[in-house]
């Protein structure tokens, strides 16, 4: 029977964005595949706080499985992180106390394990790498502390999320191409899907029948200053043009994209809405006419695929991993041409052909990202 330990870290993040989910879905897979595949699977975490009700609740369900021992810690942050990288102390495979033949981490962390356990490292992108100035001095002091170049060097295997991340670790960490596999997230389609009343979630967030829709966090990389621009020009050319919804939590350096915002001319067409419960996400994508990604860089991107999952046509960035994982079931622009995002909103606005044509080339193209497949691949890794 093999040992495989999974540090669940992320999950203890009051707002989960991509990686939590990654993270909530790679560790719900291993737990359910456990017994069949004859895995025994411990679960690492540390938090010197109380946890809040819906970790307790997760983490209740998966100690009931069988095979699933949870190991969390109540030691402070601080402490343990600089003894972790300055002193490579403790190994936290030695605290499990028993012998663990993969340990996953999910993302960038400071851990210490001993050299007898093999590390299975997730990379999601390469952002702090590629555009440092997106992030706050905090941020990039921490990058700067983690080191990911040594975090990457040290596992023995890497998950990148697409292949333009396993190119980013080649290209800037010098990392053998043969050490990284390329396993692609999937779509909760059991969520993501065409719904037909969505009235409640509506109601709920006071939405107009029909608007153009943003979902992510406030932050410099998605680019939200370029969206505002072209909205503000597709709205001066055609005042019929549906409102625009920014819909996600505020991230860092989200304080010049709302002073862009109030220079907009129309900026009363432009609401933000920071707090979204998760529920109703798969609703909100439903209500929307169209959905625009125009990020800058991005690991993999989540959210497009959502939308497609969801019926609705995508307009997206042409940058980084976005064209690999949309491919030809959206409208790729240059994130910095602000006449060409404005253009391509005004097409999937009037064009009703390109609509219904993105619509199921969309759908399509969603489905083709299942986090069963993720899983069946994780499994041959771990083998």
């Amino acid at each position: 029977m093999k040992t495989i330990a999974i540090d669940i870290r992320p999950l203890l993040e009051k707002s989960w964005g991509g990686v939590s989910w990654f993270t909530y879905y790679l560790t719900d897979g291993l737990i359910k595949q456990a017994s069949q595949e004859n895995l025994r699977v411990f679960l690492f975490y540390n938090q010197r706080k109380l946890l809040n009700d819906s970790t307790i609740r997760l983490l209740k369900k998966w100690r009931a499985r069988q095979n699933v021992k949870i190991k969390g810690y109540k030691l402070p942050n601080k402490i343990l992180h600089l003894t972790m990288r300055f002193l490579n102390y403790p190994y936290i495979d030695d605290l499990i106390s028993i012998k663990i033949d993969y340990f996953i981490l999910p993302n960038l962390s400071f851990i210490s394990l001993s050299n007898k356990t093999k590390r299975i490292a997730l990379c999601h992108d390469l952002s702090f790498k590629i555009f440092p100035e997106f992030f706050t001095l905090r941020s990039r002091l921490w990058y700067k502390l983690i080191n990911p170049r040594e975090f990457y060097s040290k596992a023995d295997k890497i998950i990148a999320v697409s292949q333009n991340t396993k190119q980013d670790l080649i290209d800037l960490y010098g990392i053998d191409a043969n050490r990284v596999a390329v396993i692609y997230p999937g779509i909760d389609h059991a969520r993501f899907k065409i719904i037909d009343d969505c009235a409640a979630v509506q109601n709920k967030y006071h939405l107009p029948d029909n608007f153009i829709l943003f979902v992510g966090a406030l932050e410099p990389r998605k680019n939200l200053e370029t969206l505002i621009e072209a909205y503000d020009l597709l709205y001066s050319k055609q005042s019929l043009t549906p409102n625009l919804i920014i819909a996600g939590p505020e991230g860092w350096k989200f304080d010049r994209i709302y002073r862009f915002w109030l220079r907009a001319k129309h900026k009363r067409k432009i609401r933000f809405i920071n707090q979204i419960n998760n529920v109703d996400l798969p609703a909100l994508y439903n209500l929307a006419r169209i959905f625009v990604y125009p990020s800058f860089y991005e690991g993999f991107g989540f959210p497009p695929l959502e939308a497609m999952a969801c019926g609705i046509p995508v307009i997206a960035g042409h940058g980084s991993s976005l064209p690999e994982i949309i491919g030809n079931a959206g409208l790729l622009i240059d994130p910095f041409n602000v006449a060409e995002l404005a253009y391509a909103m005004e097409r999937l606005l009037r064009d009703q052909k390109l609509y219904d044509t993105l619509k199921t080339n969309g759908l399509e193209k969603a489905g083709e990202f299942r986090w069963e497949k993720t899983m069946a691949q994780l499994i041959l890794l771990i083998k």
